[in-house]
This record gives structure tokens, C-alpha cells and sequence, in this order.
């Protein structure tokens, strides 16, 4: 069998590397792309435990990883007290804190714990070692060059025309398209896939600082939650996380940066929802003109440094009608979706992909092609992923607000702990025996959302103070969500127990703001 994998981002090449592994060596298996990006901007430096799993563990990446990039101990959101007021740097502090002990412990990291649960990378250092990974391996083709037409004949097989670097033409013969051209969406425009929500678009702005004083970072009083003490069981620098600090329609991040040499960046960016946000930043300027009235901590860490190689996207997001055919091509990745990075899943969903995509391969292999297999996978891809990004969305309208926030997160972090990371790992996401248990992720119309009475009760407290919030930082990670099992049961009944947890968290939440209220109403009285 041949395969053609178009573009040469790091989708194309972690899937180039991923379908070398899972599939015969008697398979061909060719990428056609560019050298390099050009002008395109690069994006996603924070992975997650699902993109973690697949590199570490299905392509054998992980001592890559702890000996080039910096460790990600947790994702860290920051809730401000007082948003309208810049002069009160008072903050709800949120963060998974648990180190995931049940993990195999990693070689060649010398951290605090076994090993990280995921990591932040340096992008362009990154898609350059995979390039190369990829480029060392004389079993996988790669032609330099871009594709021009492509016939489509799912019975005979497609035809690609490509124009190779050298200006020269070629023909390529191949029985799967794997379409992975990033925003260029090859296979999405020619088949006219490409959809536009009409409501709820992103923009976004975002640039590295180098020369920074990251004590800056600390100039804050947070509430919640602090790490172990020096010493304790799972001690690690909160530095080392993906921060998020949110305001009125928009969320800032920032990511620390491990550089060729040793030396250190940051990445800071802003993404905000334009049908919402009174505002608009072209520049690190008017970053700063726009951050300082609610996040001066982030503005004064700004200051301290020296900025460079800012990027621009304005209403970025689409996605494809369709991403798995029958007539044996797929898209992956940017070629199919743009999603809003709050989660930082963009490249989990698209490891997720790569996944579905070698079984339906592997079972062509072997003679076992299934249009209704297919058919079932593509619609269940798309079930998780939608109803993260409803949720992201919804969540502008109300991102201000420490209160509800701090709840929408928690909601969120346990259905992830518990219920889309141990499906993943454990395979249900395209086993075919298991699959069946990702149709909970379709059935359920709002799986990331806060209860209807929860957002009615925070609509009828009024000024929030620090004892109204609620902090489950560690009972929210679920140390056995990584665990391979050999019965799916097991899975279910992790389900079961994040329930649980979200039943505990929303009777607590309710339980404190009557105790609030109704002290308020004895000292009224």
C-alpha cells in the first residue's frame, strides 16, 4: 500500500513517524512538502498529557523531550479578584498539582518526580528535529515541493501533481491521501470542506520576550493552593507551567521557552473573541495598552524584557466538514481545524487523529477496508472536540468573572482527568471493541459545562471574596488516568468516580455560599 502525506509541519511529520511504527514495512510511505513554513506562524508550545503519551510512548520521544524542552507540571489559571481595579493584584490561583506517580519513570530527567506530566516546546526547534528524525529514515520518501492538483479515484487510486523544489514536475501514484498541509487545508478547499462559525471568532497576538525578569511573575497575591515546600513529596517551580491569565472577553498566556543555547524565552500572547472584546492588538504596544488596565503583572513582566518575532491572526477559526473518507483520504490537524488554544489541545486532538488514522490503515493492510468503520470515526472525532470549543466560547462572555470561572475550570479538569484522558489512553478513541464507550462523548450535548443551578447561584452572589472559592487542585487529577487497562470497565468506573467528584464539588460550592450568605445576612441584621 502507498501512502502520501501532504505538508511538512509537525503533524505530517509526527504522522510520518507514527505510520512508519504502526504500519508493515512493506507500506510506502511518502511526505510532500515544503522545506520550510515561509511567513506562516507557528503555534502550540504547550502539550498535555494526551500529545505527551502519544510522543513519548508511541514514538519513543521522551528522552528527546526532557534532554531539549522544559518540563509543563500543571496548566495554571489566574482568577483576578478585581479585574476593573489594576491596582489590586489579588488572584484565585488554580492548578492541577499531582505528580502522576503510577507513570514508568523517564531515563534521562533529573526533575522532581519520575517525570513531568507533559512538557513545553520550543516549536522551532521542535518541527526541525522531526524533520530530521523523519529525513534519516531512507523507509519514508520525502520530496521537497508543493502539491498542485491532485485527481481523486478511491478505486484505482489518486494521483498527486507536484511541483518539486527544482521548479521540475512529478506524478505521484497512491492508494491514501493524508492531508496535513496545515492552513493551506489542500484537500479541504478542493473538496469544499471548509466551514466558518459565523459566531464566536478568535483572534489572536502573541510574541516571544527574551531578557526577562521572571520574579516579575510573583508580584501577585495569590490565593488558593501553593506547591510543596522544598523538600516535600512533589516539589516543583510553578514557574514551569502554562500560565492563563483571564479578563473582560480575552485570556493572556504566557509559556517559558528552552532555547538551542540554554537560554530562556517566554511566550506571550492574547486571544480574545472580536464580537466581544472593545479593542483590538496589532502590537506588543497595544498589548500593553490593553493588559495593563486589568493584569499589570503580566505588563511590568512585559517591561522587563526585550520583545521580538510577533505574529497576528485574525478570525482564524474553520474547520472541515469532514475529516475521514471512505475514499480513502484523510485530513489532520491545521488542514482540518483551528481551534481556540485555551486547553492547549490543539495538537492532542490531532494526535488523537493520527491514532484513528493508522487503524483505519492497518485494517486496509489486511484486507478489512470499512466504509461504515469509517464513517463511525469520523463522526465520533469531532464529538469532543466541538463541545470543548462551545465551551471555550461560551466562556468569553463571562471570563471576568473569578467565580464562575473558577467553576467552568474545575468542570472542565475533571471531565478531562476522568473521563476523555483515560479513554484516550486505554484506546477507545478507535479500538474497535472499545469504542463504543467514546459515544459518551457524543450522547452527552454539553459535557464540559457547569450545571444550569450553579451558574444561577454565582448570578446571586455578589462581591466575591476569597473564602467563596472552593480549591481541588490535586483531588481533580486522576492518578489512575494513564493506567493501560485490560478491561474497559475499569475506565467506566473512573468515569464513575469523576462524577463523584463534580457531585462533592457542586453540594461544597452551594454548601459554603449559603454559609456566606446567611452569615452576611446575621451581621446585617
Amino acid at each position: 500500500m502507498h501512502v502520501t502525506i501532504i505538508g511538512n509541519s509537525i503533524v505530517a511529520n509526527l504522522g510520518a513517524l507514527y505510520l512508519r511504527r504502526r504500519l508493515p514495512d512493506s507500506t510506502k510511505i511518502v511526505v510532500v512538502g515544503p522545506s520550510s513554513r515561509g511567513k506562516l506562524p507557528l503555534v502550540g508550545e504547550s502539550l498535555i498529557e494526551i500529545s505527551t503519551r502519544f510522543i513519548e510512548e508511541e514514538l519513543g520521544l521522551g528522552n528527546y523531550l526532557a534532554e531539549n524542552h522544559y518540563p509543563k507540571y500543571a496548566l495554571t489559571y489566574y482568577f483576578k479578584l478585581d479585574p476593573e481595579n489594576p491596582d489590586d493584584r489579588t488572584y484565585s490561583v488554580h492548578c492541577n498539582e499531582r505528580d502522576p506517580l503510577t507513570r514508568r519513570p523517564l531515563s534521562s530527567w533529573k526533575g522532581p518526580g519520575i517525570r513531568p506530566p507533559a512538557w513545553l516546546i520550543n516549536r522551532h526547534e521542535f518541527d526541525r528535529d522531526m524533520q530530521k528524525i523523519v529525513s534519516a529514515d531512507d523507509r519514508t520518501e520525502q520530496i521537497e515541493g508543493h502539491v498542485r492538483t491532485i485527481e481523486l479515484d478511491a478505486d484505482s487510486g489518486h494521483t498527486l501533481f507536484v511541483e518539486q523544489a527544482d521548479g521540475t514536475q512529478r506524478r505521484l501514484a497512491t492508494d491514501w491521501i493524508i492531508d496535513a498541509s496545515g492552513r493551506s487545508r489542500v484537500l479541504g478547499k478542493k473538496l469544499d470542506l471548509v466551514t466558518r462559525p459565523r459566531d464566536g471568532q478568535r483572534s489572536c497576538f502573541w510574541f516571544w520576550l527574551s531578557d526577562f525578569d521572571r520574579s516579575q511573575l510573583k508580584n501577585l497575591d495569590a490565593l488558593g493552593p501553593m506547591p510543596p515546600a522544598e523538600g516535600e513529596e512533589y516539589h516543583y517551580d510553578r514557574y514551569y507551567t502554562t500560565h492563563h491569565f483571564m479578563g473582560r472577553n480575552y485570556w493572556i498566556w504566557l509559556i517559558p521557552i528552552r532555547m538551542a543555547d540554554n537560554s530562556e524565552k517566554i511566550s506571550i500572547g492574547i486571544t480574545w473573541r472580536p464580537d466581544l472584546f472593545e479593542g483590538d492588538v496589532r502590537s506588543v504596544g497595544d498589548f500593553v495598552e490593553q493588559v495593563e488596565r486589568t493584569h499589570p503583572v503580566v505588563t511590568d513582566l512585559v517591561r522587563s524584557g526585550r520583545s521580538g518575532d510577533s505574529h497576528t491572526l485574525r478570525n482564524y477559526r474553520y474547520a472541515v466538514s469532514q475529516a475521514y473518507s471512505k475514499d480513502r483520504w484523510a485530513i489532520v490537524g491545521d488542514a482540518g481545524f483551528a481551534l481556540d488554544p485555551l486547553f492547549s489541545n490543539g495538537i492532542a486532538f490531532s494526535t488523537i487523529q493520527l491514532e484513528q488514522i493508522g487503524q483505519l490503515l492497518a485494517n486496509d493492510c489486511e484486507g478489512r477496508h470499512s466504509p461504515e468503520y469509517i464513517e463511525t470515526l469520523d463522526k465520533m472525532f469531532w464529538a469532543p472536540l466541538s463541545a470543548s470549543q462551545k465551551a471555550i466560547t461560551d466562556w468569553y462572555e463571562f471570563m471576568h468573572d473569578p467565580y464562575l470561572s473558577s467553576m467552568r475550570l474545575h468542570w472542565v479538569e475533571v471531565s478531562y482527568f476522568y473521563i476523555l484522558l483515560p479513554m484516550v489512553v486505554n484506546r477507545c478513541h478507535y479500538d474497535p471493541e472499545r469504542i463504543g464507550l467514546w459515544k459518551i462523548l457524543q450522547n452527552r450535548e454539553k459535557p464540559f459545562d457547569v450545571p444550569k443551578d450553579l451558574r444561577k447561584l454565582c448570578d446571586s452572589v455578589g462581591k466575591v471574596t476569597a473564602e467563596h472559592f472552593i480549591y481541588r487542585g490535586k483531588e481533580k487529577v486522576n492518578l489512575r488516568a494513564m493506567d493501560v487497562v485490560e478491561d474497559v470497565q475499569e475506565v467506566r468506573q473512573q468515569m464513575a468516580e469523576g462524577a463523584e467528584i463534580l457531585y462533592r464539588y457542586k453540594r461544597d460550592v452551594m454548601a459554603r455560599c449559603e454559609e456566606i450568605a446567611e452569615r452576611t445576612r446575621r451581621s446585617g441584621s
